[in-house]
């Protein structure tokens, strides 16, 4: 499977077949471990290169999110405080309030916590996911062979 192909498919599809179940905290979980794999795909590094989820996070969040994710990850290290607690938890850092309201403050601090609105996050990932296809069905990035050899998902 190419990158474009597991990106469409995993990244993509996956994620909005979860939030169509409103399954929400696995939503959340899904759409950060995406954020990272999406950074996989944009560097020039073997796809399970070891040691990168911090620097794979952080390009995904400055190069196909808008502005105001890297600023709100230059203030609150969103791979520690979100990625990694979702990991390893289940659950945001406190320093984070999740929502599932559509509202003016998302990605605002209200009480030394960084606000994020599920449903608003899941629009831009699906938006930074569309722009990260489109870099690899045009050839900005390299693509990357992803292999299945462990998994058996190919087949419904």
């Amino acid at each position: 499977m190419n990158s474009n192909q597991f990106a469409e498919e995993y990244l993509l599809n996956e994620v909005k077949l979860i939030e169509a179940a409103n399954v929400r905290l696995h939503l959340l979980a899904a759409i950060v471990h995406g954020i990272e794999t999406a950074g996989a795909l944009l560097d020039d590094k073997p796809f399970k290169a070891k040691g990168q989820g911090k620097r794979r996070f952080d390009m995904a969040v400055k190069k196909l999110f808008a502005p105001s994710y890297f600023e709100a990850n230059s203030k609150v290290n969103l791979y520690s405080q979100l990625r990694s607690h979702m990991a390893h938890c289940m659950l945001p850092a406190k320093t984070i309030q999740i929502s599932e309201g559509q509202n003016q403050k998302h990605l605002k601090f209200d009480q030394n916590m960084l606000q994020i609105s599920l449903p608003q996050l899941f629009d831009d990932y699906c938006c930074a996911i569309e722009k990260l296809i489109s870099m690899l069905e045009t050839n900005q990035l390299k693509p990357k062979r992803i292999i299945f050899d462990n998994l058996d998902l190919n087949t419904r």
